[in-house]
C-alpha cells in the first residue's frame, strides 16, 4: 500500500470507529432510556457546568432550538435547571442538578465498558501511542477551526 492508499484507508477507518464507537455507546445507553442527544447534554454539563445554552448547542453540533426541547426535558425529569445569567438578561446557563448524579454515575459505567470493547487486545504502551497520535490529528485539524 503506498503513503496515499493509506492516508485515504486511515481517515475512513478512524471515521468508521468514531460512528462504532458511538452507535455502540447509544445502545447501551437506550437501554437505560438515554439517547445520544440527553446523554451529551448531561455528560457535557458535566465537565463544564454553567454553560450558556447557545454554547451548549455549539458544542454538541446542534441547533440552539433542538437543544431547547433536550433542556426542556431534562428539566422536567429534574436533572438540569436553567438559571438566568448574571451578566446577559437575555440568556440562560444550564447546571447539573443533585438527581443527575445518578445518571451520570451509570453514564460513566456505560463508558468504560464501551472503551473496554473498543480497546481490547490493546496494549497500554499502543493505547497511549494512539492517545498521541490522534491527539497529533486533533491538534492539527482544530488549527483551521480557529483561524475561522
Amino acid at each position: 500500500m503506498n503513503k496515499t492508499d493509506i492516508a485515504s484507508q486511515l481517515g475512513f477507518e478512524l471515521h468508521t470507529a468514531a460512528r462504532l464507537l458511538k452507535r455502540n455507546f447509544d445502545r447501551r445507553a437506550k437501554t437505560h432510556g438515554l439517547t445520544r442527544a440527553r446523554w451529551q447534554v448531561l455528560w457535557i454539563l458535566n465537565k463544564d457546568q454553567g454553560m450558556k445554552q447557545a454554547a451548549l448547542a455549539e458544542r454538541m453540533d446542534v441547533a440552539p432550538i433542538t437543544l431547547t426541547r433536550q433542556i426542556d426535558l431534562l428539566e422536567a425529569e429534574g436533572l438540569v435547571e436553567r438559571r438566568p445569567d448574571p451578566q446577559d438578561r437575555r440568556c440562560f446557563r444550564i447546571f447539573l442538578t443533585a438527581a443527575s448524579a445518578p445518571v451520570l454515575e451509570n453514564l460513566q459505567g456505560l463508558a468504560g465498558e464501551t472503551r473496554a470493547q473498543a480497546l481490547a487486545g490493546i496494549s497500554g504502551e499502543e493505547q497511549r501511542q494512539l492517545l498521541q497520535l490522534l491527539n497529533r490529528v486533533r491538534e492539527n485539524l482544530s488549527r483551521e477551526e480557529t483561524v475561522e
